[in-house]
């Protein structure tokens, strides 16, 4: 019988003010994942919105949610809702550049680790790898424990400075960039 190929959900938690082109990051991110879920703590998707227009792809699922000040907890929320074999957690306004079948080859050789890194780079801590694939199919599989690499020219993440401009004052280490 033959394998089939690992599916994939792209993740997103939506927090504070609405994220700039917020449609355009839902729209490639359906076009990479099979399914997208985001979880909207403070009503992103509102209808007649352009983001919400984004949200009617058959793939897209909007789960309306809280913040409670953990991103832990929201991203836990987000991925309660995944069918998928593997999810991918981004950030709002983080740019993805890979093929979607290349990466299926790299997941379905990865069948038996929790997590798997990808390359971002970011414009506050620099260009570096962060476990952003979840297997969903490990119990206790968590985010923390990459045990492999996507490699860079299967997928990549880039945050530009309007992604992390919030970010530093988050993270208590400036107060702006």
């Amino acid at each position: 019988m033959p394998r089939t190929a690992p599916s994939i959900a792209a993740c997103l938690v939506l927090q504070g003010e609405t994220p700039p082109a917020l449609d355009a990051d839902i729209r490639r991110l359906a076009a990479l994942a099979d399914e997208v879920v985001v979880y909207d703590t403070a009503d992103h998707v509102a209808p007649g919105s352009a983001a919400f227009e984004a949200t009617l792809h058959p793939a897209v699922t909007v789960v309306s949610g809280f913040w409670a000040e953990d991103r832990a907890r929201a991203k836990a929320a987000a991925l309660a809702h995944v069918r998928a074999d593997w999810a991918l957690c981004v950030l709002p306004g983080e740019k993805l550049t890979g093929s979607t079948e290349q990466l299926r080859a790299v997941l379905a050789g990865a069948a038996e680790l929790p997590a798997l890194s990808v390359l971002v780079d970011d414009v506050v801590r620099g260009t570096h790898r962060s476990a952003r694939l979840l297997h969903r199919g490990l119990e206790g599989a968590g985010c923390q424990d990459a045990g492999g690499e996507v490699p860079s020219g299967v997928l990549t993440i880039q945050q530009p400075v309007a992604t992390t401009a919030r970010v530093p004052r988050q993270r208590g280490v400036f107060e702006a960039v």
